[in-house]
């Protein structure tokens, strides 16, 4: 097994993952404010925050690689979150059963540009208005810009660990990253920020041994929650620098300027152009807006593990595989069980 040097200091966000239904209680009671659960990365969490909800990734069980198929495992829900939302084309919508908070279908816009953000602008309007929190009329620019910067703070630590793992792998394993992903989503940022500023701190205090040099992949599949065979994928050979995941990597790309004169426009804007899942977005717009430039980025392969892909993720696979050789970005398709031996035999042929 590679060694992870700084293991121990992800287990307070693992362990609050474990009793995140204690802990996302205790945070609502404590805060006064509603909050949402959210089975896709589909709502710009600034501007419900700003109006007093608090929009957070539920949890995915870790043997389940999509969100949606395991939410009803997670017990009673009512005393954690105030409504669920699910993109109303989810896949895995026929499987989606949540007691004790209402489930909420929310239909995500395609394209991007000026057309998409008004649509997005009237169906967020109508589901805040439907939550009790007020329409966009009613947003504070203070409370909007305060929140802004706090989600700022947050994926910025969340980037700066993921980029100093990249330079050096052996201070966290993937399945380490994989929860320190898992839990900035899924809980507060007043609950993780503090936790994930000293794993940071960590990173650029330890020093990493020579960095091998291994080829960079993109791993694509359901939530993170199995990352152990993003690991296994490492000890193989390659390095895990990017992800196609459900709650991975493409949640905390972007950041706000909260000194904007129109600043809940510019957000919903900057969301349009967002990849998100092929549950709600056409492949060819995947393609424009994040597989086209991967080879600019120095991926020189994309793992495909079909058998941690929802059916819209696997319908993906085979027109994606062709769009990528034409790219020069090498698609291998694996399994979860024969992950390692396929990447090595890939290795061998390169």
């Amino acid at each position: 097994m590679i060694e992870s040097r700084l293991s121990s200091m992800v287990e307070p966000l693992r362990e609050m993952l474990g009793q995140f239904a204690d802990v996302v209680a205790g945070y609502r009671e404590r805060s006064g404010e509603r909050i949402c659960g959210s089975l896709c990365d589909l709502i710009p969490p600034e501007i419900p925050a700003a109006l007093g909800m608090r929009v957070i990734r539920v949890p995915a069980p870790s043997e389940w690689g999509c969100r949606a198929g395991g939410l009803a495992r997670l017990g009673d829900l009512g005393g954690v979150y105030d409504r669920v939302v699910i993109p109303e084309t989810c896949a895995r919508r026929d499987l989606a059963a949540v007691t004790g908070a209402p489930l909420v279908a929310f239909a995500m816009p395609t394209g991007w540009g000026e057309e998409s953000r008004r649509l997005l602008e009237e169906r967020l309007d109508a589901f805040l208005r439907a939550a009790g929190c007020g329409g966009l009329s009613a947003i504070d620019a203070a409370a909007l810009a305060a929140a802004t910067e706090e989600y700022n703070d947050l994926r910025r630590l969340v980037r700066g660990i993921a980029a100093a793992r990249r330079d050096r792998p052996e201070l966290l394993s993937c399945s380490d990253l994989a929860v320190v992903m898992e839990a900035a989503s899924a809980l507060p940022p007043a609950v993780v920020a503090g936790h994930l500023a000293s794993i940071l701190k960590a990173l650029h205090r330890e020093e990493g041994t020579a960095k091998r040099d291994l080829p960079p992949v993109l791993v694509y599949a359901g939530c993170t929650g199995e990352s152990a065979v993003f690991d296994e994928i490492e000890e193989a050979g390659c390095l895990v620098v990017e992800d196609d995941a459900c709650s991975g990597r493409r949640q905390f790309d972007m950041s706000h300027d909260p000194g904007a004169a129109d600043l809940a426009g510019e957000i919903l804007d900057a969301c349009t152009y967002r990849p998100l899942c092929p549950s709600v977005r056409p492949q060819g717009e995947r393609v424009e807006l994040f597989y086209a430039m991967l080879k600019s980025h120095g991926i020189e392969a994309v793992i495909f593990i079909e058998d941690l892909c929802c059916p819209a993720r696997r319908r993906e696979i085979a027109p994606l595989r062709v769009r990528l050789m034409r790219s020069g970005v090498d698609p291998l398709l694996v399994t979860r069980a024969g992950a390692a031996a396929m990447v090595r035999d890939y290795l061998s042929r390169a």
